[in-house]
Parts: structure tokens; sequence; C-alpha cells
């Protein structure tokens, strides 16, 4: 059996136990995606399509795949959410950081995605993907992802929702502050204003060399929500200070948290340059890349899972990384453990979760 069968046969057992009442057909090209994209290294098309072991040719399971993409029928939260609640529930007995962020991806579309952060990787739970480029957006769009993922929370969860500058929205933090019990920390501009008891000044002026300074209870912006807190924070990574509004009433541990955000960057450039390459796949319209997105994810989750195997098995750690420090991320102890696996004809196991067992 090629490298290519044994890849193949094992995702489409795997979706198929985990999937049996989607219909078969759809859940068949979704392996083919899977296998496809781990095998080649790109989430383009055509080049998955020439990792796939089916008697078809390489034109014909590429225009499967496109069908697939395409057809309106092919609900990406009826096929994701499930994994993404059981990201959520095997992670709720701590804290869940949360991060919203946004990266092009396709041709001419940007996802806004939130994603939950585990052991220095972020893990995507939901995304909306849209026509323009990078950069400010509406509310309205930012509060339509959350929405996705507030009946995947367990009750009993404690949230902490991150966001840079483009999520600082008094409606954004209005509906968040109405619709859950999260905390959040997000960046602002310095140019923003705050109301500090009498006064109203731009956040630039709560800034001091070197220091971190706070101004609470603040009223933000000229509309004046709040009360929140204000945080010029001076850190390692940055030349001047950023400015943080936050509902957490102990700065230092807003900031703390916030230092956490930049890790759904490492997401996206797992999903781009360093991984999948998912912004020149060509799709470029929303729908179908948000269904690629589906695909890209499963298969990030399945590479995630064979990194945990690694960490959790130190003689699997030594035969694919130095012996005497960790150096590569999850995602790439993944993926060198299933190259390594099929070069030597070892077992390896699918999986979409975080639980660990020997492979």
């Amino acid at each position: 059996m090629t490298d290519s069968q044994r890849v193949y046969t094992k995702v489409l057992k795997t979706l198929k136990k985990l999937m049996p009442t989607h219909k078969q057909g759809h859940v068949v090209t979704l392996a083919m995606m899977i296998s496809g994209i781990v095998l080649s290294g790109k989430a383009h098309l055509s080049a998955m399509s020439l990792e796939i072991p089916h008697p078809a040719k390489p034109k014909s399971l590429e225009k499967r795949m496109r069908r697939w993409v395409k057809n309106e029928n092919v609900d990406k939260n009826f096929y994701y959410l499930p994994y993404a609640r059981t990201l959520l529930q095997h992670l709720s007995n701590h804290p869940l950081t949360l991060v919203l962020d946004g990266s092009t991806v396709g041709r001419g579309c940007v996802t806004i995605m939130v994603c939950v952060v585990y052991r220095q990787r972020a893990l995507p739970l939901a995304w909306l993907v849209y026509k323009g480029k990078k950069g400010h957006t509406t509310a309205e769009r930012h509060i339509a992802v959350l929405k996705q993922i507030l009946p995947l929370l367990p009750p009993e969860a404690e949230v902490i929702l991150l966001g840079d500058g483009e999520y600082d929205s008094p409606a954004l933090l209005a509906w968040i502050e109405r619709q859950t019990d999260w905390s959040f920390v997000v960046r602002s501009a310095a140019n923003v204003l705050i109301t500090h008891g009498d006064l109203q000044y731009p956040l630039a002026d709560l800034a001091v060399l070197n220091a971190q300074t706070i101004a609470s209870p603040v009223l933000f912006t000229a509309q004046e929500y709040g009360p929140l807190h204000a945080i010029a924070w001076w850190d390692e990574p940055y030349e001047k200070p950023i400015y943080l509004i936050t509902n957490l009433a102990q700065p230092q541990q807003a900031c703390a948290h916030y230092q956490r955000r930049t890790l759904i960057e490492t997401l996206f450039s797992d999903q781009k340059s360093r991984g999948f390459h998912i912004h020149k796949s060509h799709l470029a319209e929303p729908e179908r890349v948000a269904r690629l997105l589906l695909a890209s994810s499963l298969a990030y989750l399945w590479l995630i899972y064979l990194g945990l195997v690694v960490t959790d098995h130190e003689e699997f750690r030594c035969l694919i990384d130095r012996t005497d420090r960790t150096d590569k991320s999850l995602f790439r102890l993944g993926y060198d453990w299933l190259k390594y696996a099929l070069r030597r004809g070892r077992s390896f196991k699918v999986a979409f979760h975080l639980e660990v067992s020997p492979c």
C-alpha cells in the first residue's frame, strides 16, 4: 500500500466513523481534501488532486473537490462545529483563552477567525470569510463569528477574549457584556479618547516612558462606553507603549493575558507560508474559501494531535527532533512524525481531538 493510500484510507475510515449521518459522498470528498492537503502541503485543489489514490484522473478529482467547495448544501458549521465543541469541552477545566483576528485567504478574501489557545498554539473554532482587504471591518461581522461558538461553550467555562486594534469597537464590547460573562482585553489606538473623571483625553496621554500606567474606571471613546479600564503598557517587543481596554480589574492580569494574543499568528502561518499555503488557493468566492478552511482546519487539528502524540512519547520525539530540547512546534512535530511514520512503515492514527493515546 502506498503512502497516499495509507493516509487516505485512515482519514476516510475515521471520518465515516465520526460522521455516520452526513451524506457519505460529501464525507469521501472531505477525506480526499484532508489527505491531499497534508500529503501535498498545499491547500490548492490542483496540488491536492495529485496526491489522492483514486482511479479517477487528477483533473476529475480536482473537479469533484471544486464542486464540493461550491456546494451550498455543504454547511461548514454542520461539519466542523462538533469538533470545536469537543475541543472546548476538553479544555474547559481551565480558563479558555479565545483570540479573535483576521487574515487574508484565497484570492481577495479575508477570514475573521476565533481560536482557542492550547500549548502555544491557537486551534480554530469558527470563522467567517468575506470579500475585501485585511483591516478594520464591521462589528456585525465580528459578532457573527462569536455567535457561532456561544452554543459550544460549556456553561461553567471561564472565558477571556483577546483582540488587537480591529476589535475595540464599543458595539462589539457592548455585545460581549450583554450576551456573555466573558472577560476581554483588546488593543486600541493612541488617539482614541477616554473620559476619566472630569477629564477627556487621548490614550496617548497615559504613556509614561518605560512604565505601565492605568486609568480606572474610564468611559471609552467619544461615545463614552463603559466603565472599563485603560492601560498604557510597555513590553519587550514594543518600542512604543500599546494601549489596552479591558473589563478585568487587575491590570497585570490583563497584560499577561494579552501576551497570548499573538499565538493566533502561529495558526495563520501554519495555514499559510509555513504550512498549507491557503492564501494561494486561487479560490475567490468567500463561501468556497470557507469550505476549504473546513478541510484545512481538520487537517491542522490532525497534525496537532500527532504533535501531542510525539510530545507525550519521548521515544518518538527523539526520532524527529533534538534530544536535548524541543525546538519544533506541535504542528511541525505532527507533520514530521507523519512523514517519518510513512517512510519507515510505522503505524499512525488519525484523530481530530486533543486526548492522546499510543500511536
